[in-house]
């Protein structure tokens, strides 16, 4: 047994932001009957953040049969199809998008742990066969029934794996050597889901409410000034760590080295005037987080700390601030 395939999108049968998965449950046919699936949701990290139940509109239902005929060939694979749905709470969601932010592509990874329950058949079929006394010298066996009196005959047993009897209530069953015919299992199941950053932004953050991001895509082109990238590079590395002051830091050297760059090629020239505006304003934003003691004195109302929207700001611009160098230069 296990987990083919999963699907997954928003639910929106649901007041509450929840994921639905569409799973696909590999089993034996006749000797497994699934009937339930529970679980819980990780993250890559194995941090439980949600449970798991099958959604209330499914529809189960299997058969279960015995072994020791011809029709063990149908016990073979069957896909048991369902769905289960994760009801996420506002701190899952918070969990969910740091550890997005710390993938590389801003993918959100997940475990999907399934507990399935399910009935296994232990029957098997005994191959009988019926036998007239009088084919072995025998005198006609004569039954009482509740009508009249019948000919009965001998039931004998010899090992045939293609059995079938011609008669419907003459299948003779045991329970693999003992009078146990069916049992209860469980088994749990994993599967790894992953939810591509632009699918997580596009069609997941709004429904599930989470808000809508805002998403710029800045093409580095021919990167040329290469050493102001690799910055760029160490800055996002410290975003999806968390480390606001090394994503601060690290775009300050950036505008250093631009300014040197451009300052060094145009001297006094139109383009130098354009360019003092851009860094003068880049500046002033770059040193936010050199300056919080400053912000505390005002005293304003509200916590005076660098979050997530003010990392990002600075990524963006310093992005802009690299790209608008390029171009002075090449026109240059």
């Amino acid at each position: 047994m296990e987990i083919k395939n999963v699907e997954h999108k928003p639910y929106e049968k649901s007041v509450l932001p929840s994921i639905i998965f569409g799973v696909e449950i590999s089993h034996v046919k006749y000797q497994e009957a699934i009937i339930g699936v529970s679980g819980w949701l990780e993250t890559d990290d194995g941090k439980v953040i949600a449970s798991i139940n099958e959604d209330i509109y499914e529809k189960r239902g299997g058969e279960i049969g015995a072994r020791g005929s011809k029709y063990d060939s149908e016990f073979k694979d069957e896909i048991y199809r369902t769905r289960v749905v994760a009801i996420l709470s506002e701190k899952a969601l918070d969990y969910i998008e740091k550890r997005r932010m710390a993938d590389k592509k801003g993918d959100v990874k997940l475990n999907l742990c399934l507990n399935v329950k399910y009935l296994q058949s232990r029957a098997e079929i005994s191959e009988s066969f019926l036998i007239d006394p009088k084919e072995i010298g025998l005198p006609e066996i004569s039954i009482p029934t509740s009508r009249r009196d019948k000919s009965g005959k001998i039931v004998a047993y010899a090992y045939d794996p293609d059995f079938s009897s011609p008669y419907t209530n003459r299948w003779i069953i045991s329970g693999s050597g003992n009078p146990v015919f069916l049992e209860v299992r469980e088994q749990l199941l994993k599967k790894n889901v992953r939810i591509p950053s632009t699918d997580w932004i596009h069609d997941y953050a709004p429904k599930l409410e989470i808000g809508e991001y805002f998403v710029v895509e800045i093409p580095k082109g021919e990167k040329v000034i290469e050493e102001a990238w690799d910055y760029v590079e160490k800055a996002e590395e410290c975003f999806r760590t968390w480390d606001t002051k090394g994503v601060f830091a690290n775009c300050r050297e950036v505008g250093k080295l631009l300014n040197k760059i451009v300052s060094n090629k145009f001297k006094n020239s139109p383009a130098i005037k354009k360019w003092k505006r851009a860094i003068e304003k880049f500046n002033y934003s770059a040193s936010l987080d050199l300056h919080l003691e400053d912000i505390k004195e005002e005293k304003p109302k509200g916590d005076v700390e660098i979050r997530k929207a003010e990392a990002e700001h600075i990524l963006i611009i310093t992005k802009a601030l690299i790209k608008y160098a390029e171009e002075l230069l090449k026109e240059g």
